[in-house]
Parts: C-alpha cells; sequence; structure tokens
C-alpha cells in the first residue's frame, strides 16, 4: 500500500536552513510523525531532489523525521533531477501554468511523466508499506497511475500549505480535463506553447 500526503513543496515539506518551523511545516512534521507511528512504513519517499533543496538553501523536513525516527536508511528522494527531466522529455518551461487551461495541460500531459519516473523508483518497495509525499497538484493523477498498475493507495492529508488560489486552479484545471477529454489525446500537446492570447 502507498499512503500519500499532498503537499506545497515550499511552505510544507522544505525548511529554509537555520529558520525555525513555522506553523505550516508543524503541521506536516505532526501528521508525517502520526503516519510513521500508525503505519510502520518500510519506505518513506518524497517528491524531492537534493539538487532542487541545495538550490533553495533548503532541508528536507521528511529526511529530518526520518533521521530523528532512526529509519534514516528508508528514506529515499524519487524525484528526477534536471537531466533526468530532460531524458523523460519533462519541459514545462514553455507552459502557461498560471491559466486553468495550462494547468490542465500540465496535469494531463506532464506530470504523467515525472509520475512514472517516481513509480520506477519505488518499484523495489511495492511489497512494503510506503509512505510518499508529493505536491498536493499530483495526488488525483498520481492515484490513477497507481490504479491503473493494480497498486493500492490511500490519501491521509493533502493540501498542506496550499493557498485557496492553489486549490481553486487544480480544481478547475481537473474540471477542465474531464470537460474536455478529446483535448488531451495529442501527447504533443502544443496548446502548451505560450499563446499571445493566455487562456482560462
Amino acid at each position: 500500500m502507498i499512503y500519500l500526503i499532498g503537499v506545497n513543496h515550499d511552505l510544507a515539506q522544505r525548511r529554509k536552513r537555520g529558520e525555525d518551523m513555522t506553523d505550516c511545516q508543524r503541521t506536516f512534521h505532526s501528521v508525517v510523525e502520526s503516519a510513521i507511528q500508525s503505519i510502520h512504513p518500510g519506505l518513506i519517499a518524497e517528491e524531492d531532489h537534493p539538487d532542487f533543496l541545495l538550490e533553495k538553501d533548503a532541508d528536507s523536513i521528511l529526511l529530518e523525521i526520518a533521521r530523528s525516527n532512526g529509519i534514516e536508511d528508508r528514506h529515499r528522494f524519487v524525484d528526477p533531477n534536471r537531466d533526468e527531466r530532460k531524458k523523460i522529455g519533462y519541459d514545462i518551461s514553455q507552459c502557461i501554468s498560471k491559466s486553468v487551461q495550462g494547468m490542465a495541460h500540465l496535469i494531463a500531459c506532464h506530470y504523467p511523466k515525472r509520475e512514472k519516473f517516481w513509480l520506477q523508483n519505488l518499484q523495489d518497495s511495492l511489497d512494503k508499506d510506503i509512505l510518499f509525499v508529493c505536491g498536493c497538484g499530483h495526488i488525483e493523477s498520481f492515484e490513477e497511475l497507481l490504479a491503473r498498475n493494480g497498486i493500492n493507495c490511500s490519501v491521509l492529508a493533502n493540501r498542506i500549505g496550499a493557498s485557496p488560489t492553489e486549490i481553486a486552479l487544480h480544481d478547475n484545471a481537473w474540471r477542465y480535463i474531464r470537460d474536455n477529454p478529446v483535448e488531451f489525446c495529442n501527447p504533443t500537446c502544443l496548446r502548451l506553447r505560450q499563446s499571445p492570447t493566455p487562456l482560462g
């Protein structure tokens, strides 16, 4: 079973080096501690990479929790770094991600590339209970990927640190995807590219 926790990365999952935890980060910490005590996961994994933490001058709160519980060896970063993103074709530099339609295309056409990468990095531990932390925008699509692969999952918590604007954007994007399925049949997703008239 994979147990999911959805977060805003910068507000909940990462802590600036040398700074105290915020209320939001303490909430995340508490949710993770509770999950560890209740499910005793064989693996604790997260959508992040040491390269990105270094760029942000931040530490992984999940790794800190694993260390404090004496299970650092069960912690794993599973997100692709920049070189790996290029290899899997994940390039969203031209995407209009602030519009509903742009976010819908990110979710439907680009998120799966990273989510498949995560699943590949979890393959050797699928016989164990896994606690997995990812961005709240990935919860629904990652759940769908797991279901297609016959993997049971459960959402323990979601949207930790997410703002009302962020939540509304993702909800509206999912609604757009469901209302316009034909639009997402083209794998090249040309409409992701910058347009002189942004949509949404």
